[in-house]
Parts: structure tokens; sequence; C-alpha cells
């Protein structure tokens, strides 16, 4: 008989909670991870614990990408480990709340200007302490390097950086060292749940200008989280260590070595062994280790706000006509890829905002599967013979082979070739993989915030999609104007819907679960799409 999957949270959203209530502070949802309980596996334990130290042992990939959240989004948590942020949701009570601040800012009558005072004392890792300047700093270059540009443009004077005008935020005001207020050009419902994701992380102004463009390279990269980074080669081994000095107090964890193990059977294998203490895992080897009785009672899976897509170069003439999109979209048949390759553990997207979400579309059927509609639509749009280049990383191979499958019984024929997640990374920035397959997350929860991060137009044509839809763009708008629930969630439907179903501008495959394991003795592990380590413990 099998025994019932572990789950963590599935961050359906409270009926109680609405957005007005958001906008004073709880908006989105997010996850609680304990992993106590969780039987030991056939290896030792990778620990280096004892009664002065506790080590955490980590196996992830590696991105091959810099640790600076305001240039990438493509890491293992590094930024959510070392830096912090203003504020921060609370993965057990679903609500934001303040972080580098004594309390949540006030808001004036008009929903404009926030009042904000920062903790006193507040040390980054190289002993400085946190000002006013160092938020400004961070919020400012946040919008010279375009991360996240379509939220932080609401602040007053970040259309002017984002366009290279300007070099400071009209709209950022600095009181003295620890009081700021910033003020919007318009409402924005969703601005303090942005305030919590990564690309905000605070930074010391001092070391980053240093650095330049080393920043978030090497050990160039310094925040006031609760780690600081102790040392990191760039191809083998990552080294946090607890920061005595951390506002909220050290960590009970001393050490956390991260191990870069690319192949997901290898890294498995390494839990097996004992060589490392934790790692998420591919659903490809589900069966593997669901049958294992060393590990299947280790395993949890996390829900996150998450939507695994096919992205289309919509700059290829290939792809230019919705028709084809729409071809591409009608031979996918997604409850039975989720069933299968992804042995259960997945979700097929009835739009691109999951279930978990404000705004998602509770009514919406499993998008269309009829693969003889497809035909005709290829062949009305004289696309006979269409043939396509799918450069995936490593990860994403088993679902995309599944998807070239699909394709090929409607007469388009696909490349897939497994790249290198460095140049991936690269080659997405660059604007050149022709179709790729993405899983993007948000922090937020946010419907609409999930959909703009990517496909708002001042964004997809920074990640190899270059959709540029002034509807979708203006339905964005509209939610993230309205503080009345029924308006927001409407004007979030019709983007969705306008993104998928009528521009085919992408194609949502499923909502993922993702599978991970703990060894026995760790607790209170937290994950809000990476793994936070501050809350944990250990006990022999």
């Amino acid at each position: 008989m099998t025994s019932p999957r572990q789950t963590v949270l599935s961050h359906i959203l409270p009926e109680s909670v609405t957005r007005r209530s958001f906008l004073r502070g709880a908006l989105g949802a997010a996850v609680a991870a304990s992993a106590a309980g969780l039987a030991a596996c056939g290896g030792s334990n990778a620990s280096t614990s004892t009664s002065d130290s506790v080590v955490l042992k980590v196996g992830t990939t590696n991105s091959k990408t810099s640790f600076d959240t305001q240039t990438t989004s493509s890491t293992w948590g590094a930024s959510e480990n070392i830096c912090d942020t203003l504020v921060t949701l609370n993965t057990k009570t679903l609500e934001v709340e303040p972080l580098l601040v004594t309390q949540l800012p006030t808001v004036s009558d008009d929903g404009l200007t926030y009042s904000f005072e920062l903790k006193d004392g507040i040390k980054f890792h190289d002993g400085s302490t946190m000002t006013s300047e160092d938020v400004e700093y961070s919020l400012t270059r946040l919008l010279a390097k375009k991360a996240e540009a379509d939220s932080f443009v609401y602040i007053e004077g970040g259309q002017e950086v984002l366009d290279g005008t300007a070099e400071t935020l009209s709209g950022f005001t600095v009181v003295d060292d620890t009081h700021f207020t910033i003020k919007l050009r318009q409402v924005y419902s969703s601005f303090l749940n942005m305030l919590c994701q990564f690309y905000a992380s605070i930074y010391p102004k001092a070391a980053c200008e240093a650095a330049g463009d080393a920043w978030g390279t090497g050990t160039n990269f310094i925040g006031s989280g609760p780690f600081y980074l102790e040392s990191n080669d760039e191809s083998s081994e990552v080294v946090l260590k607890a920061f005595e000095d951390y506002h909220q107090g050290k960590p009970a964890i001393d050490e956390v070595d991260v191990l870069y193990i690319d192949d997901a059977n290898t890294r498995m294998m390494n839990y097996k062994n004992g060589d490392i203490d934790l790692c998420f895992f591919s659903t490809s080897l589900l069966q593997l280790y669901e049958s294992d009785d060393d590990v299947k009672d280790q395993i949890v899976f996390y829900t996150p706000a998450a939507t695994q897509f096919v992205s289309l170069n919509l700059n290829e003439p290939k792809l230019q006509d919705a028709r084809i999109r729409q071809a591409l979209s009608l031979a996918i048949n997604r409850q039975e890829l989720a069933d299968t390759v992804l042995s259960g553990a997945a979700i097929p997207c009835t739009g691109f905002i999951p279930p978990s979400e404000t705004g998602s579309d509770e009514g919406a059927d499993i998008l269309e599967y009829d693969p003889e509609k497809a035909r005709e639509l290829l062949a009305e749009a004289g696309a006979d013979g269409l043939s396509l280049t799918a450069q995936v990383r490593s990860q994403d191979q088993s679902v995309m082979v599944a998807i070239q499958n699909y394709w090929s019984q409607i007469g388009v024929n696909v490349d897939v070739q497994t790249i290198d997640a460095g140049l991936w990374a690269d080659s997405r920035k660059n604007g050149t993989l022709q179709v790729t397959l993405v899983t993007w997350s948000t922090l937020s929860f946010v419907g609409v915030e999930h959909m703009a991060s990517y496909f708002y137009s001042t964004n997809a044509s920074q990640r190899s999609s270059f959709y540029n839809s002034s509807a979708f763009d203006g339905y964005v708008d509209a939610a993230r104007a309205s503080l009345d629930d029924a308006t927001a969630k409407e004007n979030t439907i019709k983007a969705d819907n306008q993104l998928v179903r009528t521009d085919f501008g992408t194609i949502p495959v499923v909502w993922p679960q993702n599978p991970y394991v703990l060894r026995k003795g760790y607790d209170g592990l937290d994950i809000l799409v990476d793994f936070h380590f501050k809350g944990m413990t250990y006990s022999a």
C-alpha cells in the first residue's frame, strides 16, 4: 500500500484575506516547511554537529550566475540568506511583516506616501551600519539594473532612472539615518509585497560601489542577513557562516555548506550516502525513490506559486503568427504529461496563474487539447513542415522531450538541445532562445505580479520572449491600481486570458510540485521558492 505524500502548504488563499487587507500588510501567501519527524536514510549524517558547531550540507545545481538578484533571478537562495529586505512575508501567518524596519510603514490618506523607520544599529557583514542612504541606493540601483522594473517605476522618478535620464529617485526622501519616505506616482496595491522580493534586498552602498561589476561574484556580496559569505569558489562549493551581529539574533545553524551537484541522480545518491543533508530532487526520480525504503519517508512535496511554460521568442519570424502559437498549445496533452512524465507531481494549467495566487480564475478549464484543430491552424498559417529549436537546461529535458513528441504528432519538428545552465541564462538574457522551457515562480503570490514579472513588455524584452501587448500591459496596470478586490481580479483574469488565450504569447503547461528530502534532526526549514535557513535548528 502506498503511503500518502507529505505536502507542504498548497498556498490556497484564505477566503478571509482580501486585497484591501493585503495593502495593509497581508498581501500574498507563503510556505512553512518543517522536517520534524522525518526518518533518517541509509547513510550517515552529513552534518558536522557537535556541542559547539552545527553544519548543514545542502546539495543544489549551479546556475553559474551572480548572487546579485538585481541582475539575475537564477540562484539557489543565496540572496535570501545573505541579505534582508525592508519587509518580509511570514511563511506561517501569510502576512507581510517588518524585517529591517521597526514596523510596517504608515501610508498617507491618498495611498501614495509610505513612511519607514529602520531599526537602530543594523549591521552589514563588513561591520558598517545600515542607513537610509543604503536603502535609497539599493532601490535606485534596482531600477538602473532593470530588475522587476515594471513594479518599481511606480516610485516617483523610477521611470527616469530606468530610462537613464536620472540618477536619483525623486520620490525617495532621506529624513535622517533611520527615517525615509517613498512616494508613488499612483496607487499601487502590491507595493509592500514587492518590497518583500529579493530584488529589493538592501545592499551596503560603499561596498557595492567599490566592487563594481564584481558585485555578486566570489565573496563580493555583503548583506545584513542571517548568514555571511565565507567562501565561494563558483564551481563546487559555497560556505555560509552564521552572522553573530544579526539584528534578529545569531542563527542556530552555525554553517551552511552549499555543494554544487548538477546531476539529479548524483545529488540523490549523495543524500543516500550521507554526504548532504538537504536537497530538492527531480520529479523524474519520484517513482524510484518513492519505492526506496531508505528515502521514501523523507520525501516532502513543496507546492510553490510557480508555472512551468514554453517560452516562445516572438521576434522569431516562425513564431509571429498567433495561429502557429495556438496550434503548439493545442497539441499538448497537459493532463497526460502531468500524470506520466511528472509522476502526478503537477497540476495541468488552466491559464498562467495557479490557484494559489490572487486573481486566479477558479472556473477555467484545463487549456484545450485538440491536435486535429492544431493541424488545421498550421495549414491555415502556411506552416506545414515547421521546424523549431528548443534549448533547455538538464532539469527541463524530460518535459521538453514529451512536448517534442506532442508537436511531432501535428507535423512540427523540434530539435531539443540540452545546454549548460550558464549558457542558457546568457542566451535568455541576450534574446537568442527560440523556444525554451521555464519554471517561473513568484515571491508575492499575487497573480498579476507573477505574470507581469515575465511578460510585461519591459520585462519580456529581457527574457527571450519579446511579448509586447498594450492590452495585456493595460490590464496589468488596472489591476495594480485597484484597491477593489473584484475589479482587481477581473483585470487580472483579463490579462491572463489576453496572454494565454488571445495572443498565445506563451504556452503554460503545468503548475509543478517540487519534492525535497531533509535529514532527521533538522527542523524549522522555511521555503519561499528557495530554502531559508535562518529559523533552522538541529537536535541529534
